[in-house]
């Protein structure tokens, strides 16, 4: 009785803290989210061995379910643990081996126009309020188009979120970094192992780390390294068009893309 009432409280605690996650993410609280993804780690540790001490027979879960989490909070949940503009296959990959759910990427496109006409109509109507976070498209920097299947948060810097020629190299950098350290932060969970392999699967595109079994810290040094020799051109380059866009761009433009804008404009019937 004490170890199913231990297991109760475990696993209420662990709900509990995957909801102020949810909420600490949204609102760009990064030091608050942090925090909640180690105390999460260790409640899902705890609970592992609470489940197979008590039966020694159950096997750790390695599928995917569908999740009762709606797909902006598991995009924003994502996206946060990246760090970086991610592709829906990322998305997908991160959101299936660090909490076993399924996207529904083919939602996406369906999302990021969700989210245009809710910030549209925050700005529209008097008295509505502006969410606290946005998921948006990332921008190319040169023409601030939607870079296609590739989503951010409006949180994030303008910079961050213009796609320059390094950009997506420099952005998986950062997305393998993040993903080994949160790695190390599971060890001892049912998704190590799943997230060793997304880890390994990234790190193998990295000079100097084997395809197969790489430990995550090899990885991460070997990210660093190759950061040192191209982040700086890619700073540069995103952070000149950032001023450009802040110089040439509305509100909507900035989070959304110039493209969107034309659409809305054409819509209505009017030019700009």
């Amino acid at each position: 009785m004490e170890h199913a009432d231990e297991l109760i409280e475990v696993v209420t605690a662990l709900r509990s803290a995957n909801d102020a996650l949810i909420e600490a993410s949204t609102s760009g609280d990064v030091t608050e989210a942090t925090r909640l993804l180690r105390d999460i780690a260790a409640l899902e540790r705890r609970r592992n061995r609470l489940v197979h001490n008590g039966n020694r027979d159950v096997a750790p879960a390695t599928s995917a379910y569908e999740s009762s989490v709606p797909l902006r909070d598991q995009v924003i949940r994502a996206l946060w643990l990246t760090g970086r503009p991610s592709s829906a296959r990322l998305v997908s990959d991160v959101t299936k081996s660090r909490w076993a759910e399924r996207v529904d990427t083919a939602k996406l496109s369906y999302l990021r126009r969700d989210e245009a006409r809710s910030w549209r109509k925050a700005q529209e109507l008097p008295g509505r309020q502006m969410r606290d976070v946005y998921v948006v498209p990332a921008l190319t920097y040169d023409r601030f188009t939607p870079v296609r299947g590739t989503v951010a948060l409006s949180t994030w810097p303008t910079s961050l979120r213009l796609i320059a020629p390094l950009s997506p190299r420099v952005d998986m950098l950062h997305s393998t970094v993040a993903l080994a350290e949160e790695t190390l932060q599971v060890a001892g969970t049912n998704y190590e192992a799943p997230m060793m392999r997304l880890v390994a699967r990234l790190g193998a595109t990295i000079p100097g780390i084997k395809p197969f079994g790489a430990e995550p810290q090899a990885v991460i040094d070997a990210a660093r390294s190759e950061l040192k020799e191209i982040e700086e051109t890619d700073e540069l380059e995103r952070s000149e068009a950032a001023e450009r866009a802040h110089a040439q761009l509305d509100r909507e433009e900035q989070r959304f893309g110039t493209q969107i804008r034309t659409l809305t404009s054409r819509t209505g019937g009017g030019g700009r």
